[in-house]
């Protein structure tokens, strides 16, 4: 007996001073003891601990922003009569025998006013798209211009030997082609806006009609204004033509001549016409005539501060040059 208890001690003896030995084992979550459970996997204990996700400290910052844009100011609305500081408006001409001209001078993006020739093939569509695209009109009126110029200015034309009676059905039956127009200016007409007569008949129908006068000065000798005012009603006349060449070199500095003419008298008028050159222009001068310090408005904005006669201004416009622009339109087919 006492040799089996020595031979006991002897067996277990050598084994107590042993570590336990890490077997690497990655054990699951009891689920019972039923032997379903899938057996846990072996993985190694030191890619264990490299495969946890690392925590992010609370020090870390999210990423910067991208820059903003630089902002272009936007244009003035129609109406914007009591702004600061010098205001300037353009104003197209001859509009209504492409539609793709307008479409081309909507998609400019800034406030221009059109003024429509009624009767021209695109005439009609253009009426009817403008004030969806919240562009000004004018009706663009064909008038006498003299003979020895050899143009020919249309149908619906206002001429010198037309009784008082004849133009203001004329002008009648010209407005209601052109509905929402808010003004009036002249196509033509170095002969026709020299005849006082004629232009109180007009007058007398631009007043009934709540309308105002833009005269476009297509002769020094013309005598818009002052009929205009002895008729009571609101006018103003243009500073720069825009594209009396159709040239792009031309046309930049005329535009820039616009901006330089608002500075100086606070106001300024400037017509141009449809062309190719003219919009190349007006698109690639758009950042900067909008960022020029001169507002762009409708030419509706200026007409309430318009002078009358004997003021800065208007002495400062008495200079003004003539002559018409060299366009030529076809009239729609009757």
């Amino acid at each position: 007996m006492l040799a089996l208890s020595v031979l006991v001690v002897a067996l277990i003896v050598p084994h107590l001073n042993e570590e336990p030995r890490e077997t690497g084992i990655v054990r699951g979550t009891p689920t019972g003891e039923s032997g379903s459970e899938a057996p846990a996997k072996r993985t190694p204990l030191a890619r264990a601990s490299a495969t946890r996700p690392q925590r992010k400290t609370r020090t870390e910052q999210p990423p910067s922003p991208p820059p903003a844009p630089i902002a272009i100011p936007r244009p003035a609305p129609a109406g914007a009569d009591r702004i600061a500081g010098p205001r300037a408006a353009i104003v197209i001409d001859d509009l209504g025998q492409s539609f793709t001209h307008f479409e081309q001078l909507a998609s400019l993006d800034i406030p221009l006013s059109i003024a429509v020739i009624p009767g021209l093939p695109a005439s009609s569509r253009t009426v009817s798209e403008a004030p969806r695209r919240g562009i000004e009109m004018l009706l663009h009126q064909p008038m006498e211009p003299r003979e020895e110029g050899g143009k020919n200015p249309g149908a619906g034309v206002l001429l010198t030997s037309m009784s008082t009676k004849a133009l203001r059905a004329q002008v009648r039956a010209n407005l209601a082609a052109v509905p929402g127009a808010v003004g009036v200016n002249n196509h033509m007409g170095s002969k026709f806006t020299e005849d006082a007569a004629g232009l109180g008949a007009l007058m007398a129908e631009i007043k009934e009609h709540g309308l105002f006068w833009l005269d476009s000065r297509t002769t020094p000798g013309t005598r818009g204004m002052e009929v205009a005012h002895a008729a009571g009603v609101p006018a103003l006349e243009r500073d720069i033509f825009i594209d009396a060449e159709a040239n792009v070199d031309f046309i930049r500095r005329q535009v820039r001549k616009l901006i330089e003419t608002a500075r100086v008298h606070g106001t300024a008028v400037g017509i141009g016409h449809p062309h190719p050159e003219t919009i190349a222009v007006l698109r690639e001068l758009r950042a900067e005539l909008l960022a020029s310090g001169v507002t762009l408005v409708p030419v509706s904005a200026l007409v309430r501060g318009a002078p009358g006669p004997g003021t800065t201004l208007a002495a400062a416009l008495a200079g003004k040059g003539g002559g018409e622009p060299t366009v030529t339109l076809k009239t729609a087919t009757p």
